[in-house]
């Protein structure tokens, strides 16, 4: 039998202005001669994915936790990581959103979501997504070069979380970046057990904003149901955020 309590402890741890449109698809997009306008505010909160897009996505259910409830609104609505991280420059590739990692960017707006497994028979765990606005496309722009940087310095590294009652330790892997999406992949495994599982990040940004994702996976067994793989889901649904950023600027 898998080992489920730990990997669910660390899982715990604008307005559309009036412009010259083109209608694509069925999704009303600015026109060629049209800047795309800073997404601001609630319209922030459309472009995470609920669990049936998620449930499309990745093949299995999902459901929302009562006790962790969507987060929206300025920077106080960043994240805090599960205890203490070395090496602190890491931290933004282990955790999601966190607050150290978004110190000293302007941020505007922050909605965030995380949503859960509801069967033990699955593929993932857990996805959490992220969306930051920033005051403009340059401010978001140069944020992602400087996670860029920051995420291939940690490539290879080990890095560990350490909490009251459990510590973790994340191997870093195959950063990458393509196409405005920035990835890596982590082996995480516990200190109550020697099993490692799979944590899929990703970092995309589109015009004034950045979207975040990290799905976490059980260890994986051949019956389990679902479609998610470490290599290519959170990029998949960051690439799906992005898109709405996009119909919506």
């Amino acid at each position: 039998m898998r080992f489920r309590c730990s990997v669910v402890v660390v899982a715990l741890v604008a307005l559309l202005t009036a412009g010259c449109t083109d209608v694509v698809n069925g999704l009303a997009r600015p026109g060629p001669d049209t800047k795309p306008h800073p997404l601001l505010g609630d319209a922030l909160k459309p472009v995470l994915l609920d669990d049936s897009a998620l449930s499309d996505m990745l093949g299995q259910a999902f459901e929302s936790d009562p006790d962790l409830p969507p987060r929206f609104g300025g920077g106080e609505k960043l994240l805090s990581p599960y205890g203490e991280v070395t090496p602190d420059e890491c931290v933004g590739v282990v955790t999601l959103t966190n607050r150290r990692t978004y110190d000293s960017a302007p941020v505007v707006n922050v909605a965030h979501e995380t949503w859960w497994h509801t069967s033990y028979t699955v593929k993932v765990i857990s996805v959490a997504e992220s969306v930051i606005a920033l005051p403009s496309v340059k401010d978001a722009s140069a944020l992602f070069g400087k996670f860029t940087d920051q995420w291939k310095a940690c490539n290879g590294k080990s890095v560990t979380l350490e909490g009251d009652d459990l510590s973790f330790t994340d191997e870093i892997s195959d950063v990458r970046v393509a196409n405005s999406v920035l990835a890596a992949t982590l082996s995480e495994s516990s200190s109550s057990t020697s099993t490692s599982r799979a944590v899929a990040r990703a970092i995309g940004v589109r015009v004034n904003c950045l979207v975040e994702v990290q799905v976490s996976f059980f260890s994986p067994q051949e019956s389990d149901t679902g479609t998610g793989d470490p290599n290519t889901s959170a990029i998949e649904i960051a690439r799906a955020m992005m898109d709405k950023i996009t119909a919506r600027t």
